[in-house]
């Protein structure tokens, strides 16, 4: 089933707690992005939570997080998982399908506040969805946050195609630097987070979202502009199941109002 616009009846699901929820398929007008919106039953859901999948996945990529999923929904949030066009690191593009998509969900339902879920190269999406200020958010969640553009070039691997894909690159990448300023979130300023509580799930056994090169210096970095940064360390390798801690995150977004 896909809205392109206006209401079109969803298919009804339950969690494993057997709260009832819709689901729509989305293609959205404005941005042609494919999103997946999960709104539960029985009451006016007030905020929702935004998921950024992470390289290689898509929009249906919530699925394999069932469990932060349903705990989101059980607690009353509406779910909203766009495709953000494929793997562009967070680029315009993948910007423009976030904006869009809350256009979506808030003409259709009464948010008053917006979260975010960013995991691996989603984190870096989160990220500069933050430092962009173009939709209201009032906090965010970095799970396993691949937040080093330099990072992903320099492991090679399919990663360095979708950069080079998503920022126009060269062959050989001598432009990275200059085509990501602005992109990469371990160059972003304290000040881009400034008032939005965040929280990061990382692990040290996890090799892309390293804790000594990346994420470690990237908290402190957000620190030192913003006393509203959490870093919670976890095991495993990266996206580890230890990484999706369902009702902490709920926990956390719950404290802020």
């Amino acid at each position: 089933m896909t809205i392109r616009a206006g209401a079109v009846e969803p298919v009804t699901r339950r969690t494993a707690h057997r709260t009832r929820y819709d689901e729509y398929a989305v293609t959205v007008p404005r941005s042609g992005d494919r999103a997946v919106v999960a709104v539960p039953r029985g009451a006016t859901p007030s905020a929702v939570a935004y998921y950024l999948h992470g390289r290689t996945g898509d929009e249906r990529s919530i699925d394999d997080r069932a469990g932060l999923r349903d705990g989101l929904l059980d607690a009353g949030y509406v779910v909203a998982s766009p495709y953000l066009h494929g793997d562009l690191w967070g680029n315009r593009s993948a910007q423009d399908a976030v904006v869009a998509l809350d256009e979506w969900v808030s003409r259709r339902w009464p948010v008053l506040r917006r979260f975010l879920i960013g995991e691996s190269m989603g984190g870096n999406a989160a990220a500069n969805a933050v430092r962009l200020r173009e939709v209201p958010w009032d906090g965010a969640v970095f799970i396993a946050p691949s937040l080093s553009l330099r990072a992903v070039w320099e492991r090679g691997e399919h990663g360095r195609d979708t950069v080079r894909e998503a920022f126009d690159l060269s062959a050989d990448g001598h432009d990275l630097e200059p085509k990501t300023e602005g992109w990469d979130a371990v160059r972003h300023r304290p000040g881009d987070y400034v008032g939005v509580p965040i929280r990061v799930y990382a692990s040290r056994e996890d090799e892309v979202a390293n804790i000594t090169g990346v994420t470690g210096p990237w908290v402190e970095m957000i620190r030192r502009g913003s006393d509203s940064a959490e870093f919670v360390e976890v095991s495993g390798p990266h996206v580890s199941e230890d990484h999706f801690r369902a009702a902490e995150i709920v926990a956390f977004f719950g404290t802020i109002r």
